[in-house]
């Protein structure tokens, strides 16, 4: 690897002449890019779940009756050929029915008219630009 002499060159950037040597620095940079992406990927999840979790917590969210829907808020972090991916999820089967509203006759006969209280979305929306952004510079926020 040798310093790049170009005026416009970024102080850290090399000139790579050598195919072999450019793909050994690339492997080499590869664990702490994973690394990186992993806790990145982690952080903005929780706080995905977090920001759910507030919203499910009253108006203009869905009341709280007993804290069972708002505790059952998971995330789940995988890493699988190079790829790194969250999922934030609740099994509790009101989920859809709280954010999207319900109108219409349940399987046991009862009549609903629930307007939809959107606590998912909004989560989503408010956490994405920071996710993104936290990609894009490899730093997690303060």
């Amino acid at each position: 690897m040798v310093l790049n002499p170009h005026p416009n060159a970024h102080p850290d950037a090399a000139a790579f002449r050598d195919p072999i040597a450019l793909a050994a620095e690339l492997a080499r940079m590869g664990p702490a890019v994973r690394a990186r992406t992993r806790a990145i990927t982690r952080h903005h999840a929780m706080l995905l779940r977090v920001r759910i979790q507030k919203n499910a917590s009253g108006r203009p969210g869905p009341n709280v009756i007993t804290g069972q829907y708002r505790a059952s808020w998971d995330v789940r972090v995988t890493v699988t050929g190079g790829q790194v991916s969250a999922v934030v999820f609740t099994e509790s089967p009101q989920s859809h029915r709280l954010e999207y509203g319900f109108v219409g006759v349940d399987r046991l006969g009862r009549q609903y008219r629930q307007p939809p209280y959107p606590h998912i979305e909004p989560a989503f929306r408010q956490t994405e630009p920071g996710f993104l952004e936290a990609l894009r510079s490899g730093v997690l926020p303060r």
